[in-house]
């Protein structure tokens, strides 16, 4: 017990040294801090150059749209109009059905897009088809001869068949081999059930002696068959007189000639049909001879009662399996005769595939394609996924082009002018012309193309600056219109950073001063995308983020001027070297310290930290009142 509590003790004395060492550390370490407006950025959205010309006669022409259905016209032709005023109102309710359908197709796409992904996953973890080996055949085995048959086959049994095995018990009963249309004979049944037949053991009458006593006569008198027969029997008939004596002719009919071969004491010792076929008769031969007596048999069974089974085997051999069998039991015997027996293996053995058949095509375990085909399939899905990549842009370009269709569904003049011409929109559709053309005389315009990806981005308002390669200035001008529709053509310079295979969009800029400008000037035009996030997201230098377990952290300096791990949230890195702080842990006031070096621990003091303090007459480094 001492020795548990020493072994206690002695843990917690490293632990509270270690902890008291540690902090011992950061309390004497120092560390240098950066506030974190010197070491980030803001980040106001792309820049995109394009080239345009300065033109001072811009006209406005607005063509007829088979998508958008005009619901009123504000103006008519030789109408004084200025840059702002109404000129035509679409039918929202259209436009609106025509968003919603966008937005349908933009997500269709996109599980198209998802689908195609899973699918080129599972290609890519299907594994390819191996053909299987398969082995030489092993040679087959030689047959082991099968003896051939000793047994006797019967289709009839008699009582002098002979089983060729059995002691005639229910333990062990006579097996005879027999077809399946053997039948039993009478004498068979017989011998089997233990039964003499009655004709083959007559009992005889004795004949009656004479005798001097007359008495003994009548004990006879009852026994006797007072009729006469047709066949007389071999006794003697007692008179009518017991008294007398028998004289010889009562005694005659004992010697009334009957069939020879039917003496009562010759009976047969047999039943059945054996019995009937050991009978003697006459048989006439071709030449005339006496009677040939039936052979005696070599085999007869013994009286019964006792026990048989039948059996039928392939082929008639009894060393083959059994096809049939049944058993009769001369104590029990009952009807259920000729019941098939339906021998069941010992081991049910699946087929062997090893040797099969090449031609013959199974399972192998994995897929059916090749190394091969499942490279050429996984190149093809990886085309499709990119080909629907640039089906779901499109759709989402789509969508924001509808969107900006029913928010500008109220169409304004972009010039200070007069409406020029006003037609009927069949006679435009049909001529392929403007049906409301607006001509402005007043100031320089830039006309000039922007990227499909900018759409959304760059809005009518926005500012666009504009250089002259001619005389060297600078202009600001105003996006006053972007055009529904995608050029057929482009001849504008784009500085590379736009998709070439994209569509372009005109727009129209007014300069407000055009000092220097002529008519057909060329210009280099500067547009600024608005970015996705706010203005003032704050983009903080990488060097100063580190990351462990917890996630990514910044040393920031607390109310203790110490410098403590602070977790953050972070975005989308710009200019390859800023990581964005999406959380609120972190303002431009805030002092953070380099998190890489030995002095670099949680709980270190920030340097010259009240230096700061003074100058600032009572603002600390973190930029708090003191």
């Amino acid at each position: 017990m001492i020795t548990v509590v020493s072994v206690v003790i002695v843990i917690a004395l490293i632990i509270t040294g270690v902890t008291v060492a540690v902090n011992g550390k950061a309390a004497n370490a120092t560390v240098d801090v950066e506030q974190v407006s010197n070491i980030s950025t803001q980040y106001w959205g792309d820049q995109s150059s394009t080239y345009g010309n300065a033109t001072s006669d811009f006209v406005q022409e607005l063509y007829p749209d088979k998508e958008k259905a005009i619901s009123k016209i504000f103006v008519k032709e030789g109408d004084t109009v200025k840059i702002g005023d109404t000129l035509l109102q679409y039918d929202t309710t259209k436009l609106q059905l025509t968003v919603e359908s966008k937005a349908l197709e933009e997500k269709k796409k996109k599980y198209e897009l998802e689908q195609a992904e899973k699918e080129l996953t599972k290609l890519q973890n299907t594994p390819p088809y191996v053909a299987p080996v398969i082995p030489e055949p092993e040679p087959e085995p030689t047959p082991t001869p099968v003896p051939e048959s000793q047994a006797e086959l019967y289709t009839e049994i008699t009582e002098h068949s002979k089983p060729f095995k059995g002691a005639g018990t229910e333990e062990d009963p006579y097996v005879f081999l027999c077809t399946e249309d053997a039948v039993l004979t009478k004498g068979f049944l017989l011998k089997l059930l233990g039964v003499t037949d009655p004709r083959a053991t007559p009992t005889p009458t004795p004949t009656p002696t004479p005798s001097a006593e007359p008495t003994a006569q009548p004990s006879e008198v009852p026994t006797a068959t007072p009729q006469p027969t047709v066949t007389p029997e071999p006794t003697a008939k007692p008179t009518t007189a017991p008294t007398e004596a028998p004289t010889p002719a009562p005694i005659e009919p004992t010697e009334a000639p009957t069939p020879a071969p039917i003496e009562p004491t010759e009976a047969p010792t047999v039943s059945g049909m054996a019995w009937f076929k050991q009978m003697t008769f006459t048989k006439t031969n071709e030449t005339g001879g006496e009677s040939v007596p039936t052979p005696e048999p070599d085999f007869t069974l013994p009286d019964g009662p006792f026990v048989a089974r039948f059996e039928v085997h392939e082929q008639d051999n009894e060393n083959l399996p059994l096809v049939k069998g049944w058993q009769m039991d001369g104590d029990k015997i009952s009807a259920g005769f000729f019941n098939e027996v339906i021998s069941e293996p010992d081991d049910i053995q699946m087929p062997d595939l090893s040797n099969a058949d090449p031609g013959i095509s199974y399972d192998t375990g994995g897929s059916m394609y090749t190394a091969e085909e499942l490279q050429q399939m996984i190149a093809d899905k990886k085309q499709q996924i990119q080909d629907l990549k640039l089906n779901v842009k499109q759709a989402a370009h789509d969508l924001e082009k509808a969107k900006l269709d029913l928010e500008n569904a109220t169409i304004k003049s972009t010039v200070n002018g007069v409406v020029k011409s006003l037609t009927d929109l069949d006679t435009a559709m049909s001529t392929s012309s403007p049906f409301l053309v607006v001509s402005g005389g007043d100031g320089f315009y830039i006309t000039a193309s922007l990227n499909e990806s900018l759409l959304g981005k760059v809005h009518v308002g926005d500012t666009v600056m504009a250089s002259s390669w001619e005389n060297g200035q600078m202009y600001e001008a105003e996006i006053v219109q972007i055009s529904d529709f995608p050029n057929d053509n482009s001849n504008y310079y784009y500085d590379g950073s736009s998709n070439p295979n994209s569509s372009t969009y005109q727009f129209t800029a007014r300069i407000a001063d055009a000092d220097g400008l002529k008519n057909g000037m060329g210009l280099d035009i500067t547009l600024q995308a608005a970015s996705d996030n706010a203005s003032n997201a704050i983009y903080l230098f990488k060097a100063y983020i580190r990351s462990d377990d917890g996630g990514k952290y910044v040393l920031k300096v607390g109310d203790d001027n110490r410098v403590h791990k602070t977790y953050i949230k972070t975005g989308k890195t710009i200019y390859n070297q800023y990581l964005e702080i999406k959380s609120d842990t972190l303002t431009e006031e805030d002092y953070v310290a380099f998190p890489y070096g030995t002095s670099a621990i949680d709980g270190a003091k920030a340097n010259d930290m009240e230096e700061n303090t003074d100058e600032n007459d009572g603002i600390d480094a973190r930029g708090l009142d003191a």
